[in-house]
């Protein structure tokens, strides 16, 4: 929950605060913007932003391919199955990683706080 949740409270905070996050830039005038110096980073950025959502939708155009293929009684279908696995595979090791933290025994949040607690 703290990885989640704080991110997006500080997020939210920060959006209704006037707290100002990186330098302070000067505006002359009208014809001066502040993004007229980050031209290069906002396009840069832009094109990063384009290419996750192009990745996230292409994702699930294929996983949804994939499994509705996998669905149907077709010839060849248990060839099929293994590609399917390269759409899978990350959301399963990411859930994976995040039991391991969560876990209630085997945890590195428990670890640290029994060594906290023994003073080692």
């Amino acid at each position: 929950m703290v990885f989640l949740t704080y991110p997006l409270g500080l997020g939210i905070y920060l959006s209704f605060t006037d707290t100002q996050i990186g330098p302070a830039r000067r505006v002359g005038g009208i014809g001066e913007l502040p993004i007229s110096d980050d031209r290069p980073v906002f396009i840069t950025a832009v094109w990063n932003r384009s290419l996750t959502v192009a990745a996230t939708v292409g994702k699930f155009a294929l996983g949804l391919w994939l499994a509705l293929l996998l669905n149907q009684n077709v010839p060849f279908k248990s060839c099929s199955a293994p590609s399917y696995y390269a759409v899978i595979t990350p959301t399963v090791l990411s859930a994976i990683a995040f039991w391991w933290i969560y876990d209630p025994q085997f945890s590195i949040f428990h670890m640290f706080q029994r060594r906290l607690h023994d003073g080692s």
